[in-house]
């Protein structure tokens, strides 16, 4: 693993979720690295606040189908389209974030545990198996998305930026997060279907200078959300903008703009 990824992985090593080969590599970085032993540290301390500090069990069949109905009851990052628009609109709480990150990981261990099962059952179909590993994909990608939001939200550099929609999008919102050393968190809602061919990029602006920050898709109910790694010395973002462009975006804005919201020092509040 890569500095960044076994970054990622402190979490779960904290949670004590990793398997044996990944626990022994992501200990033996640790050993010779200060940031990462100081990262370890403080998730240790989020693990016992959390009260995760009892015998693991196995979680039960229904357990995905739990975290689903928990994401619900912390909050959506953004009022679903038929509320009211409020200038107060919350992004997904960072305890909120924690439960779901510990769910997931037990459910990850759940289906790691299930997989294991399967491959030593001569009778199970490969098909089967094969649904069980992309699972297990899944959901370490979210997992590693996850951390990576929640680095974001406590970094002591963080800005924020609400955006509002423009012309060709008045009933839509976003929300972006950035830090130079934790990456950008964004999310957006009520984002007209894009036609055939095309995409939403998100750009970082300073200044005249705009900047790619990704491209995405927003689902059939008009929400999405970007993750990314922000280049060290990487200027600090004046305001945010979302476009749409070409399958693939573009290397500069075409205009006009979908979103825009300007920076704000989240921590200078």
């Amino acid at each position: 693993m890569t500095h960044d990824e076994i970054r990622s992985s402190l979490p779960a090593l904290a949670l004590g979720a990793l398997d044996p080969a990944e626990r022994a590599e992501v200990v033996a970085h640790v050993a010779t690295c200060d940031e990462c032993t100081a990262a370890l540290a403080v998730e240790e301390r989020v693990v016992q606040g959390i009260g995760l500090a009892e015998p693991p069990v196995t979680p039960p069949a229904a357990l995905k189908a739990k975290v689903m109905a928990r994401i619900e009851e912390a909050g959506s990052p953004f009022p679903r389209a038929r509320q009211e628009r409020t200038p107060g609109f919350g992004f997904l709480p960072l305890a909120a974030s924690l439960i779901i990150a510990a769910a997931a990981v037990f459910y990850a261990y759940s289906t790691r545990t299930e997989l294991s099962a399967l491959r030593a059952s001569s009778a199970a179909g490969a098909q089967e198996a094969a649904r069980l590993r992309q699972e297990l994909v899944t959901l370490r990608r979210d997992w590693i998305n996850l951390t990576r939001a929640m680095d974001v939200l406590k970094a002591p550099d963080m800005l924020r930026a609400d955006l509002s929609g423009q012309a060709q999008a008045p009933g839509a919102i976003g929300r972006a997060f950035w830090s130079e050393k934790a990456g950008l968190l964004f999310a957006a809602d009520r984002l007209p279907a894009l036609p055939p061919g095309r995409v939403y990029q998100l750009w970082t602006i300073t200044g005249k200078a705009a900047t790619s920050a990704g491209i995405f898709t927003p689902d059939a109910s008009g929400a999405a959300s970007v993750t990314a790694v922000v280049a060290a010395g990487a200027p600090r973002p004046d305001a945010f903008g979302v476009t749409i462009e070409p399958t693939g975006g573009s290397p500069t804005p075409t205009m006009p703009i979908v979103l825009v919201g300007t920076s704000q020092n989240e921590r200078g509040r």
